[in-house]
């Protein structure tokens, strides 16, 4: 239980503690989608609510940020100051560092927020919630295990495990719903290969922003292929 209470302690905001070993950390790793998968069972039992649709998708939204902290939300608004506009890479570390926001970190929460709360009051099937946030979980994964890191933060103690027991946790995702699995593996795809380019690697926000906007463009892939096929 100990690599899974680990995985929990970075992923969300139940209080199991945080002395863990190095050890630990990274075999909890590889339980990263199961974490998802608690997740999501609690946002599909919440989504069984017989509420008007506007109300339904904000109560789903606040319990997805709240079950996780707003960890990956806070990774993304970091992500968005230090990735975007012109600056050297020096200032771009930086900002990462640094507690306050700026106005891209507000834009692009703005949006992110919106368009979230938006693919959420469409009522994506049970399923689908149970399913998004353990694939959205296992894809940063790969990009951790493959690319540098930015410095030698908390991701440098879970890179290096196994990605096959992950990859068939996180497999009925893409099977159930092809479409949205594509467009949240281009979504952390675009934001890891940003990083590299701007930052020269990976840090803990910039993983953070990978799962929240995979997250984000599941959904959204889910709502257009729900509009287009109905």
């Amino acid at each position: 239980m100990r690599p899974f209470l680990a995985a929990l302690a970075l992923l969300t905001a139940f209080p199991v503690g945080r002395a863990f070993s190095p050890e630990e950390l990274r075999r909890g790793a590889a339980l990263f989608p199961l974490v998802g998968y608690l997740l999501g069972g609690l946002l599909a039992l919440a989504s069984l609510l017989s509420l008007p649709p506007g109300l339904q998708g904000a109560l789903l939204l606040a319990l997805w940020l709240s079950l996780t902290g707003f960890l990956h939300l806070d990774g993304l608004l970091d992500s968005a100051d230090a990735l975007l506009g012109a600056k050297p890479r020096e200032r771009r570390l930086a900002i990462l560092k640094d507690p306050h926001l700026g106005a891209f970190a507000f834009g692009v929460g703005g949006l992110y927020l919106l368009l979230k709360w938006q693919a959420l009051a469409l009522a994506p099937e049970p399923l689908f919630l149970l399913l998004l946030p353990g694939f959205a979980r296992f894809l940063v994964l790969p990009f951790l295990n493959r690319y540098p890191l930015a410095w030698e933060g908390m991701a440098a103690l879970v890179r290096g495990g196994p990605l096959l027991p992950p990859l068939l946790l996180a497999l009925p995702f893409p099977i159930f719903f092809p479409f949205s699995a594509l467009l949240a593996f281009l979504a952390a795809w675009g934001v890891a290969r940003l990083a590299l380019a701007r930052l020269g690697g990976l840090t803990g926000d910039v993983l953070g922003a990978m799962i929240a906007l995979a997250e984000l463009l599941g959904l959204l892939g889910y709502a257009l292929w729900k509009t287009l096929s109905g």
